[in-house]
């Protein structure tokens, strides 16, 4: 049934049993701000409408459970129903003029039947069977225990618990294909995610060759030392840089349109896991020599033109009248770390380069 004409309490409360397993009076009073006796007739009111009222057992003060095979008497987005647990919002529907753009989902609309068993688990902190998409299988499949969701970068993710291999894994809901409840749905000991509870500190200021500065600082509201700290847990860290759109190389590698904030402190967080899909926090030496055709001879007028260009990190070397650079240059990529050098060289008038790789 769709529930955009439903009363609004009993949708709730549908989302509450279904996607949790269970729900109290508190939880109406605390979202809908009804007194305990208005909660109280309009539970009573859901439960007389259900076609299987056994599906639902009253534990007392504990509140109301339902069972594994509850059937939802509404149909759920469960974007609602995410943002319900992530952030504790409840969406409303309001006849209002809309003056804004509504911009379209960036993924594949997700599925109640495969989230709402793992919500369950999130819930009752037991575990989940999953079929999870990887890279060149189709259907892994993984038993977790649901320990956080958030969001990131316009995608929805679980944070769980993989029992098996024992270590904690970050999911992308989009991924997974199916999911029920383990059979045997027992509480089990799930140890400190070191990673989801440790804080680190991320200093971020403009990005160093960004062409207007000052506008990059009043969007963050950056202080007067242009750097801003933000404390964020080591296993989320990553994920919000990337979507800030924080240059993470130490060096402004990246193009400053795109990425207009820079990370500051970036030595200081070598062994935070997360920053590995970081932009631009893989880094890596690459080895090359740039031959200068033209040129036969190494002069001091070569050296200075080469230092001045910004290569001066390059060795020139002359053998049998050709004169070359090898350099070892830290860069995101090989192109990259090749093409930084061919623009520099360049702009000294440095026109006719090739180029040999090194193994």
């Amino acid at each position: 049934m769709d529930s955009a004409n439903a009363c609004p309490r009993h949708v709730f409360i549908d989302q509450m049993l279904y996607f949790t397993g269970r729900l109290s009076r508190s939880d109406l009073v605390a979202v809908f701000g009804v007194g305990v006796a208005t909660a109280s007739r309009d539970i009573a009111s859901f439960l007389s409408s259900l076609k299987d009222p056994d599906c639902v057992i009253s534990r007392g003060r504990e509140g109301y459970w339902s069972s594994e095979d509850y059937k939802p008497r509404f149909n759920h987005d469960p974007e609602v129903v995410l943002d319900l647990m992530t952030k504790s919002l409840v969406r409303h529907c309001v006849d209002r003029s809309n003056y804004g753009h509504d911009q379209p989902l960036t993924y594949r609309p997700l599925e109640a039947e495969v989230i709402a068993p793992i919500t369950r688990a999130l819930a009752a902190q037991i575990p989940v069977r999953l079929q999870y998409q990887t890279s060149g299988r189709n259907g892994l499949e993984r038993i977790v225990v649901p320990v956080a969701l958030f969001v990131a970068s316009g995608f929805r993710y679980a944070r769980v618990y993989e029992i098996d291999r024992e270590r904690f894994i970050t999911l992308k809901l989009t991924r997974v294909i199916s999911s029920r409840l383990e059979s045997n749905t027992h509480s089990i000991s799930v140890p400190v995610d070191v990673d989801w509870t440790k804080e680190v500190i991320l200093s971020i200021g403009a990005h160093p060759h960004h062409p207007s500065k000052e506008s990059i600082e009043r969007d963050l509201g950056l202080p007067h030392d242009g750097i801003k700290n933000f404390s964020v847990t080591a296993g989320f860290a990553g994920h919000l840089l990337a979507d800030w759109r924080v240059d993470c190389s130490g060096a402004g590698f990246l193009d400053p349109v795109q990425y207009p904030f820079a990370l500051v402190n970036r030595q200081e967080l070598e062994g935070v896991n997360s920053l590995s899909i970081a932009p631009g926090y893989q880094v890596s030496d690459y080895c090359f020599t740039v031959v200068i055709n033209g040129v036969e001879k190494i002069t001091s007028s070569l050296e200075d033109s080469v230092y001045n260009s910004g290569c001066s990190d390059g060795l020139l070397c002359e053998l049998d009248g050709v004169v070359s650079l090898d350099f070892k240059r830290t860069h995101i990529s090989f192109d990259r770390a090749i093409g930084s050098v061919l623009e520099q060289l360049s702009d000294c008038g440095f026109n006719q380069l090739s180029v040999i790789f090194q193994k």
